[in-house]
């Protein structure tokens, strides 16, 4: 009986310590999940955050996060796009976080290079047509602008 009971209380210190709530992980400085089901258009992915895991689509801001989602994306062998919660939608050229508003960091290393006419350019490059932020496999997970309207996986951030 007193080994059951050591055995429980190991198990709700462990599951009460960890920061993360069920279906979320630990990467880096936030706990996310990578919902890898069905791809979704960019607003289906934030009611998707909301409804499925009560969080809302990630926000990356520092580097060492951002180096955290990649290594993990490669360590479990992930290999597609993934929505991130940061848009232009409001103003276009305006980058915000849906989770608080806050600015969309524009700086090295988050944006990927596009291979623009005379020479290569940081994204976001797509104007008035790519309004939606995506961690994009095709541009080695950096940053990109993409139709809010194509579907890809997403990751979801707890609040």
């Amino acid at each position: 009986m007193k080994r059951l009971l050591s055995f429980i209380a190991a198990a709700v210190f462990v599951g009460c310590c960890q920061g993360c709530d069920q279906g979320y992980e630990q990467v880096g400085d936030a706990c996310l999940a990578f919902h890898l089901g069905s791809a979704y258009n960019w607003t289906e992915a934030d009611v998707v955050c909301s409804e499925q895991y009560g969080g809302v689509l990630a926000k990356v801001t520092s580097a060492s996060d951002l180096r955290a989602i990649y290594e993990y994306i490669i360590t479990y062998g992930l290999t597609d796009s993934f929505w991130l919660g940061g848009s232009d939608l409001l103003a276009e050229g305006d980058w915000v976080w849906l989770a608080d508003g806050s600015r969309v960091s524009k700086a090295t290393p988050f944006w990927a290079l596009a291979n623009g006419l005379f020479g290569y350019i940081h994204e976001p490059s797509g104007g008035q047509e790519e309004n939606c932020l995506l961690l994009d496999k095709k541009k080695k997970y950096f940053f990109n602008d993409e139709d809010c309207g194509a579907y890809h996986h997403l990751i979801c951030m707890q609040m």
